[in-house]
């Protein structure tokens, strides 16, 4: 018979018992999972400063976050956090949910219950008086609710049903003073669709911190969580089963579900791969030849378990020198280290392996070898591991070549590492991860990848890496090793690092920001400019560049310009832009200024849950500027921006509560807001409490208190402490009175537009004895107050411009001439021509302000 018959009917066959083999007992569970964004925020608080300390939810907390990274989450972690820290961890958070498939909350720790709403004690909390809960806790609606905007499933897990060990029993909830009363543990939350509400014991229970290391909430939620293919619902029952358990019955886990698809933690990846049919050859008469079969590997790097269906018939099989029987189970790496004694067996004689290789989530995958017995098969042999001798050379070549450190921009999206090809001799082989960055996202394509997950040669130069929000400046390694080969490993460093618009142009408070952002008068419009434009060419998807870059025109003062671009940003989808454009209408900057226009605007940014917009939009509702006034939802706003850390909101609460604006006075809530805006070093804080302790208004006087405080805030930048210290040292009030102080602090704070400031700057130079240049100053002074006061909350009787019409002459010409030297031809050319010589004074000295100093966003 001629042999290529042979080879005919020997690969007929070999196909037939392959198809055969391939159709018995394979397993594929039909599970896809959408390979979007996870996020988490995991809090464990256990050491309070005066409440009763808890055992577990630090230890807690470090573990439920070690198993969500394990299934794919990039985790965001705060242990043992105060009111100024969770503020933080939840606004780094919530800058990272922007269009994620899943996020979920994790919190263990004290939690309270009051008004039907819960709130997150961080260690701080006193909760003594009435005010504590609104200035030192956190609400979780208001993580909850920011969650359901961005993000398709959102899954909260809380394990913070305690007794209440609080000493008030009532606190304020906006415009209610709820009580607490004898409530136990937290109120129930209904679910949305897409959301999953777990509680580790149900509604107004009290949970068990258990005598183990961990609460047995968590204890067995990292468990089952971590437990393969298992959907989400079916892991809280087992959770349950187990809580019942170890608590004799005593805490029964709840949870209320109202997610649309399914949910897996470690959701099952593709079956194992396996080389369907391989053939080998091995030489007659040889005791031991090692096969060369191809190991299976699956791409999460799970331990597979081979079982040999099928033997051949003829030769002996063997492992580690022991005879293998038919059945026998085996690691996947056995599988390499086969060999195969062709004693006695006739050059010619096929014999079949058939095998089945299984992975932990139920998959299985068949695979089929067929050894042929050739008398020169020892040539094929040597020619293979000299084959594979040259891959392996390639490949520890290739690793030594992949870079050791690696920049990253942060919120960009998945940055291309830039790792090159493996080269085509070693295209075959492929890479374990053995060490993988704890913070941030590691993709090859769209798979995220997890430690111990295997790569193709065709998956390294698709690497890419989305840095977590806040990391610049720390190194994260990925370490990759030949999966079933000795060689070195090599470590490649990823340093996330800021785009240079993001340093120079980031706005504070901002949720879809990456950083902590700069104040208008901290932007250099000079370095500001050339970045974000360069940041909008390189991203122009990315719309927080395109606002950056509206923010860096505005401290360009090229309001026009930076309108256009910011209302781009806006329908770009950017929700800070959206109340950056409500303050244009509102200071009626390149716009007419327009007070509902603007109200109109940040309503819509108030809904998206900007804290900006959420302040505007609330003190716009609560006074009736611009808007039907509404003062119970513009007071909720307003505490809402306050409870995302925005100062702001503190001191409009804190005069509204201090002087009793539409509510019956109560100057200790509005000190505490004052407090709460000072403990964030916030400038206009400062200078509303240092008024407090000044006039003694709410609080007894206390001069050299208020002395510190206004200048803390002076030399912070505030526009109206400057005026405030130079009163002070005019009339010798907590100080020796000193004049020349009291002109340098009331000049600061005329130049910061302050009218008092220019007000009694003047008068003070008025007052200097009459010679020529103190008048003439007294009248730039007025000129400038003139100029600054702002209608509707300045000086309603401008008694600026009266003083201004009473100088003389002489003094006006002489102010004139030196605001004029400040200006060039074409400056004073664009002044509109007047009779008047006050109204040119003012006129000219609002020209020269402008030039000088602030943008309409300064102060």
């Amino acid at each position: 018979m001629p042999k290529f018959h042979c080879v005919k009917r020997l690969c007929a066959f070999l196909l037939i018992v392959a198809a055969m083999l391939l159709s018995i007992g394979t397993v594929h569970a039909a599970v896809t999972e959408e390979s979007g964004r996870r996020v988490a925020l995991v809090i464990g608080n256990s050491v309070y400063k005066t409440l009763p300390s808890l055992p577990n939810p630090a230890n807690d907390v470090e573990e439920v976050a070690t198993t969500l990274r394990a299934a794919g989450f990039d985790v965001t972690i705060g242990v043992n956090v105060d009111r100024i820290g969770l503020e933080d961890t939840v606004r780094r958070f919530l800058r990272s949910t922007s269009n994620a498939e899943a996020g979920l909350i994790y919190y263990s720790g004290h939690g309270i219950q009051v008004g039907g709403q819960n709130f997150i004690v961080p260690v701080d909390a006193t909760l003594e008086t009435p005010y504590d809960v609104e200035t030192q806790t956190m609400p979780l609606d208001l993580i909850l609710n920011h969650l359901k905007q961005n993000s398709r499933v959102q899954l909260i897990f809380l394990d913070a049903c305690r007794n209440n060990p609080f000493n008030a029993q009532k606190f304020w909830m906006a415009e209610k003073l709820e009580p607490v009363g004898a409530t136990r543990g937290l109120a129930r939350i209904d679910s949305d669709l897409g959301s999953l509400i777990a509680f580790s014991t149900e509604p107004g229970q009290v949970a068990l911190d258990g005598e183990g290391a961990l609460s047995p909430y968590s204890e067995s939620f990292i468990k089952r969580a971590s437990e393969p293919n298992k959907e989400i619902r079916q892991v809280l029952t087992d959770v349950r089963r187990d809580v019942i358990a170890m608590t004799d019955g005593k805490q029964v886990p709840w949870e209320n579900s109202s997610l649309m698809d399914s949910f897996y933690f470690i959701p099952a990846p593709p079956p194992p791969s396996v080389e369907p049919m391989q053939q080998v050859s091995v030489p007659e008469g040889a005791a031991t030849t090692k096969l060369p079969i191809a190991p299976p590997h699956d791409e999460t790097g799970s331990a597979l378990l081979v079982t040999l269906n099928q033997l051949p018939k003829t030769g002996k099989l063997s492992f580690d020198g022991k005879p293998v029987e038919q059945g026998a189970k085996m690691p996947a790496a056995a599988l390499t280290a086969l060999t195969y004694d062709s004693s006695g067996v006739a050059a010619g004689t096929v014999g079949l392996i058939g095998y089945t290789v299984s992975d932990p989530y139920g998959q299985a995958t068949q695979g089929v070898v067929a050894i042929t017995v050739s008398a020169d098969a020892g040539a094929k042999l040597a020619q293979l591991e000299q084959e594979k001798q040259v891959r392996l050379a390639d490949a520890e070549a290739y690793l030594k070549t992949l870079p050791r450190d690696v920049d990253m921009t942060i919120g960009v999206g998945p940055v291309k590492a830039g790792l090159p090809e493996v080269p085509a001799s070693a295209a075959e082989m492929t890479f374990k991860v053995a060490a993988l960055p704890d913070k941030g996202t590691l993709r090859a394509g769209d798979r995220v990848i997890g430690l111990g997950h295997v790569l193709e040669a065709a998956d390294i130069p698709a690497l890419a890496y989305e840095p977590q929000i806040g990391t610049e400046n720390q190194p994260f390694a990925l370490t990759l090793q030949a999966a079933n080969d000795d060689l070195p490993p090599a470590t490649i460093t990823f340093k996330p690092t800021l785009d240079a618009c993001d340093t120079s142009a980031a706005a504070p408070l901002d949720l879809q920001g990456v950083t902590t952002g700069k104040l208008p008068n901290e932007i250099v419009a000079d370095e500001a400019l050339p970045a974000c434009m360069d940041s909008v060419k390189a991203y122009p998807e990315v719309a927080r560049f395109i606002y950056q870059l509206g923010r860096a025109q505005l401290a360009n003062r090229d309001t026009k310009t930076a309108f256009a671009t910011i209302k781009k940003a806006m329908d770009a989808g950017h929700v800070r832009a959206i109340q950056e454009l409500s303050r244009l209408y509102e200071f009626g900057a390149s716009v007419p200024r327009d007070a509902a226009k603007a109200s109109e605007i940040a309503k819509d940014g108030a809904a998206k849950g900007d804290p900006f917009a959420l302040h505007s939009y609330g003190k716009a509702l609560y006074h009736g500027r611009g808007t039907k006034a509404d003062q119970q939802l513009g007071l909720r706003l307003m505490l809402q921006a306050a409870d995302l850390g925005h100062t702001y909101a503190m001191n409009e609460l804190g005069y509204i509560f201090l002087n009793g604006i539409n509510v019956p006075a109560d100057p200790d809530r509005g000190i505490r807001f004052y407090e709460a805006g000072v403990q964030r070093n916030d400038i206009y804080s400062l200078n509303n409490l240092a008024l407090v302790y000044r006039f003694g208004k709410g609080a007894p006087e206390d001069l050299p208190k208020a002395l510190d405080l206004f200048t803390r805030a002076a030399e912070g930048g505030q526009p109206h402490a400057p005026t405030n210290l130079g009163r002070m040292y005019r009339d010798g009030i907590g100080v020796a009175a000193d004049k020349a102080e009291a002109v340098k602090w009331l000049e600061m704070g005329a130049e910061r537009g302050d009218y008092w400031g220019a007000l009694d700057r003047a008068i003070l130079a008025k007052e200097d004895g009459g010679d020529a240049d103190s008048l003439a100053i007294a009248a730039r002074y007025f000129a400038l107050a003139t100029a600054i006061n702002m209608p509707g909350s300045g000086d309603p009787k401008n008694h600026a411009l009266a003083e201004l019409k009473r100088m003389p002459g002489a003094a006006k010409k002489k102010a004139e001439a030196a605001f004029a030297a400040e200006l060039t031809a074409q400056e004073k050319k664009a002044i509109p021509k007047t009779k008047s010589l006050d109204e040119r004074l003012v006129k000219l000295a609002k020209a020269t302000w402008v030039k000088r100093n602030p943008r309409y966003d300064l102060f």
